[in-house]
């Protein structure tokens, strides 16, 4: 967070001559932050970083140095394996999936799409963030025992919890959605035992308990920015 970002910050909550809380901490430090091969960062390697502690390309979801961005196609699937500089290049662990093979719970929430770059650094492996259809698809452990060979299965039994937008890469054309393959991730989501909630008052009435309940917040695309 840049000095013109806290300042701005401060004097609208506490006024010029006041404190926030992360200028009360006892040290502070200037970082020069920067993605493979290039000078300012896009989200999915800035996420990237965090969540595998490896550098990639902008454009590159959660995926070996090196790996080289291409564009999907048009159906949204990525083509990855078209550039030979991707036929060796591997996954890396992200701390979420560290987090499943440890046996821990684990969420993703966010105001955006889930399968925007940024939330999808941490389940998903791909060469471009605009493949938003297959960073569905690595999401959804399918009952049908992922015959599209397109789950990530180092998630296990699914990430416990998903809160945030982006219906429209789970649902068919035919179904207001922007998959071609005719699958519907909705439906197969809740196959595999996750529960769908729509609204806040739906989320509100869940009872948790000791139960693990898988829970998806839906809407087209991004979700309203209130605070």
């Amino acid at each position: 967070m840049g000095i013109t970002t806290l300042t701005a910050a401060r004097i609208y909550a506490v006024g010029e001559d006041g404190q926030l809380p992360i200028d009360q901490l006892p040290e502070s430090a200037f970082v020069r932050t920067f993605s493979e091969g290039a000078q300012v960062t896009d989200s999915a390697p800035s996420l990237g970083a965090y969540m595998t502690g490896v550098k990639m390309k902008n454009e590159v979801i959660s995926m070996q140095t090196g790996t080289i961005a291409v564009e999907p196609n048009q159906a949204g699937n990525h083509q990855c394996g078209t550039n030979p500089q991707n036929q060796n290049k591997q996954d890396t662990q992200t701390l979420l999936e560290l987090a499943k093979a440890r046996g821990w719970g684990t969420g993703v929430v966010t105001t955006t799409r889930i399968t925007h770059a940024t939330p999808a650094s941490t389940y998903a492996h791909i060469c471009h963030r605009d493949a938003e259809n297959d960073i569905a698809s690595q999401l959804v452990p399918s009952s049908q025992g992922d015959i599209y060979q397109r789950y990530n299965v180092k998630l296990k039994d699914g990430v416990d919890v998903i809160l945030g937008g982006g219906k429209r890469q789970f649902l068919p054309k035919d179904q207001g959605g922007e998959r071609i393959d005719q699958r519907n991730l909705i439906a197969e989501m809740q196959q595999a035992g996750y529960r769908m909630i729509y609204d806040q008052t739906q989320l509100s009435q869940m009872k948790l308990g000791k139960i693990t309940l898988n829970i998806k917040k839906w809407k087209n695309n991004l979700l309203s920015y209130c605070f």
